[in-house]
C-alpha cells in the first residue's frame, strides 16, 4: 500500500454536503496508486464482477493490531481485518478474516472466523471480542456471545454473557464498536437497543468486572427523545483518561449525522449528546458507524463515512476539536452520493504515526419483503468508479509528527548506533513484550514496556552528539507516575533534569518541547516507583511504556 499524508494540500474539488450538511474535503485522488485490495485477492483484473462473483459478499470491515513476539523473541505486529460475508439483514452472521504480518501492506488468504468485530488484547493476555446481536432473555436481561483466545487468535472459546439493565427491554440489541478495557480491568462494551416504553434506539455502555462473564449497564450515552434516536457508537479512552463517544444519530433530517458525548466517571454518566462540529463550519456532519482510536503517538483519529469514507484528527488526543478531515475513499456512480461504499470502516495503528484504514467497495445488499435482494445502493454495472465489486480494501495514512527531527530509536538500536543500559529488565514467559526494547517498539500497549520492580533507570547511549529539542514519554499506562529526564555529553555528568513529570497518567505518548536545544550523546530517564502493581512484578514497579527523542536537523 502507498501512503498518503494527512497534511496534503486541500484540492479544489469537494464532495457536496447538501443544504445544512458539511462538505467533505477531498484527499489526494484515490485509485490503484493509493488503495490496495484485501479481499478478493489477488485483485481482480476485470472492471466488473460476474453475477456469480457478485454473490461473494464482503462488507462492513473492522481492523485490529495485536502485539506479539516472533520465534526469536523479537516484537511483531499481527494485523487482522474481519468482515461480513452475508447480506445486511438481521440473521446469523457469517464472517471472514484476513491477516497480515507486514503492518497491512500485504494480506494472506481469507478464512472463515467467528469474529464479527476485530478483537482487543486484555490485560491478562487473552484476546477478547463480542458477537453482534444480543438475544432477549428476560424483561431486564439479554445474552451476548463472547469470544476469547488464549493462543493469539489461533483458536477461540465462546461463552454466553448475561447483560443486565434496569429498564424493561423490548428485545435484544446490537453490540457495535470496539470494546475497551480500563486500568482497573473493567471491560466496557457499547450496545444499542430498544426499551418497552420508547421504541427507538438507545446507545449505552455495559461493564464487566469478571473478565467478560457478565455485564451490567453502566450508563446511557444517547437516550432517544422526540427528535433523535442513537445507535452505533464508538467509545475511546482519550489522552486525559476521560471516555469520548461519537454516535450515529437518526432523526432531524434526511441523513444520519454524528454527535458526541463525554464521560469523566468511567462511563457512569455522560454529557448530553451534541452535534459534532468541524472548525470554521456551521453545519451538520453526516456519517454512520464512527470509529475512534487513540494513536500511540498521541493523536486521536475519527473514521466514519456515508457519503464516502473519511477521517479527521484531534491532535491533542482529546476530541474537542477535529482537524484535517479528508475523504479517503469513494466509489461514486454520479447518481446519488450515498451509493457505492457503505461508509463503514475499521482503523488500526500500525505504528505511532501510521494508520491502516479499511473499508468496503460496495454496500452489502439488504432484502425486500418478498425476500429478493435490495441492491439499490450498489446496482451491478452502474458506472461506479471502482466497479460494483463487493470487496474489502485498505489504505495507509500518515499522522503528522509533533515536530521535526524524530530519531528512530528502534532502527538505531538494530544498527548498533544506540545502546541501552537499564535496571528495567523485568520480564516473564507470560509477558514477553515486557523487556528493555519495549520502550521504543512503537506500541503503547500496557505490557509493551520496559519494567522494573521498584524504581527504574533507563539510559540511552547514542553514537554521536545531538541537540535535543523535544522528548516524548508514556509511563505506566493508566496509572499516575513520575519521571525525570537528563541529558549528558559524556555519560557521567548529568546536571539538572531537562524534563520533569510528576503524578501524570498516560494513555499514549505526550511530548514536551525543550525551551532551548540541549546537546548531548546520552539520555537518562529516572522512573519513579508506583504502587498497586501487578502481583507478578511486586508491591511497587516502574514502567517506561514508550520514549521518543527529537533532535535539531539541518532544515530546522
Amino acid at each position: 500500500m502507498a501512503v498518503a499524508c494527512l497534511l496534503s494540500p486541500l484540492p479544489a474539488a469537494q464532495a457536496a454536503g447538501g443544504p445544512g450538511y458539511c462538505p467533505l474535503p477531498e484527499d489526494e485522488p484515490t485509485g490503484p496508486d493509493t488503495v490496495s485490495w484485501i479481499y478478493p485477492g489477488p485483485p481482480p483484473q476485470e472492471s466488473e464482477p460476474t453475477a456469480e462473483q457478485r454473490r461473494d459478499y464482503a462488507g462492513f470491515p473492522n481492523a485490529a493490531v495485536i502485539d506479539t513476539v516472533g520465534p526469536d523473541g523479537s516484537p511483531r505486529r499481527h494485523t487482522i481485518v474481519t468482515y461480513s460475508k452475508n447480506i445486511d439483514v438481521v440473521m446469523p452472521y457469517v464472517s471472514a478474516a484476513a491477516t497480515s504480518g507486514d503492518d497491512g501492506r500485504t494480506f494472506g488468504p481469507s478464512a472463515r472466523t467467528p469474529l464479527r468485530e476485530a478483537p482487543i488484547p486484555l490485560h491478562d493476555g487473552r484476546l477478547f471480542a463480542t458477537e453482534y446481536y444480543l438475544t432477549g432473555v428476560t424483561a431486564h436481561t439479554a445474552s451476548l456471545g463472547i469470544l476469547t483466545s488464549a493462543d493469539g487468535g489461533k483458536s477461540w472459546d465462546r461463552a454466553e454473557a448475561v447483560f443486565g439493565t434496569p429498564e424493561k427491554l423490548a428485545g435484544g440489541g446490537v453490540a457495535h464498536g470496539r470494546p475497551i478495557q480500563l486500568a482497573d480491568g473493567t471491560i466496557l462494551v457499547t450496545v444499542y437497543g430498544r426499551y418497552a416504553d420508547v421504541d427507538l434506539d438507545q446507545s449505552e455502555v455495559y461493564a464487566s468486572a469478571d473478565g467478560g462473564a457478565s455485564f451490567t449497564r453502566r450508563g446511557v450515552i444517547g437516550r432517544p427523545d422526540s427528535r433523535y434516536a442513537y445507535n452505533e457508537a464508538a467509545v475511546e479512552q482519550v489522552a486525559d483518561g476521560s471516555l469520548l463517544a461519537v454516535l450515529r444519530r437518526e432523526g432531524g433530517g434526511a441523513y444520519a449525522t454524528l454527535a458526541y458525548s463525554r464521560s469523566t466517571d468511567a462511563g457512569a454518566t455522560w454529557s448530553p449528546p451534541q452535534d459534532l462540529r468541524l472548525p470554521g463550519q456551521d453545519c451538520l456532519v453526516r456519517g454512520v458507524a464512527p470509529r475512534l482510536l487513540l494513536m500511540p503517538g498521541g493523536a486521536l483519529v475519527l473514521s466514519a463515512g456515508r457519503p464516502d469514507v473519511w477521517v479527521a484528527l484531534s491532535f491533542d488526543g482529546l476530541g474537542g476539536r477535529w482537524d484535517r478531515q479528508r475523504v479517503t475513499y469513494h466509489n461514486r456512480d454520479g447518481i446519488y452520493d450515498a451509493h457505492g461504499t457503505s461508509g463503514y470502516s475499521g482503523i488500526a495503528a500500525v505504528g505511532p504515526y501510521r494508520l491502516l484504514q479499511v473499508f468496503d467497495n460496495c454496500k452489502l445488499p439488504g432484502a425486500r419483503r418478498d425476500g429478493s435482494l435490495n441492491e439499490t445502493a450498489c446496482p451491478a454495472g452502474n458506472g461506479f468508479e471502482h466497479g460494483s465489486w463487493y470487496a474489502i480494501k485498505g489504505r495507509h495514512l500518515d499522522i503528522p509528527l509533533p515536530g521535526p527531527g524524530r530519531l528512530n530509536l528502534a532502527a538505531l538500536h538494530r544498527s548498533g548506533k544506540l545502546t541501552v543500559n537499564t535496571t528495567m529488565t523485568w520480564t516473564s514467559r507470560r509477558r514477553p513484550l515486557a523487556r528493555p526494547g519495549g520502550a521504543f517498539d512503537g506500541s503503547t500497549g500496557y505490557w509493551s514496556s520496559a519494567v522494573s520492580a521498584g524504581p527504574g533507570r533507563y539510559v540511552l547511549h547514542l553514537n554521536r552528539m545531538r541537540a535535543f529539542t523535544r522528548i516524548g514519554l508514556s509511563l505506566r499506562r493508566g496509572h499516575a507516575a513520575g519521571a525525570r529526564v537528563f541529558v549528558s555529553r559524556d555519560g557521567r555528568a548529568w546536571g539538572s533534569p531537562v524534563l520533569r513529570v510528576s503524578g501524570r497518567t498516560d494513555y499514549a505518548l505526550r511530548h514536551e518541547a525543550l525551551a532551548t536545544p540541549v546537546k548531548g550523546r546520552h539520555v537518562k530517564i529516572e522512573v519513579d516507583a508506583t504502587k498497586d502493581c501487578d502481583p507478578e512484578i511486586g508491591a511497587t514497579c516502574a514502567m517506561l511504556n514508550e520514549v521518543e527523542l527529537y533532535a535539531a536537523t539541518k532544515s530546522s
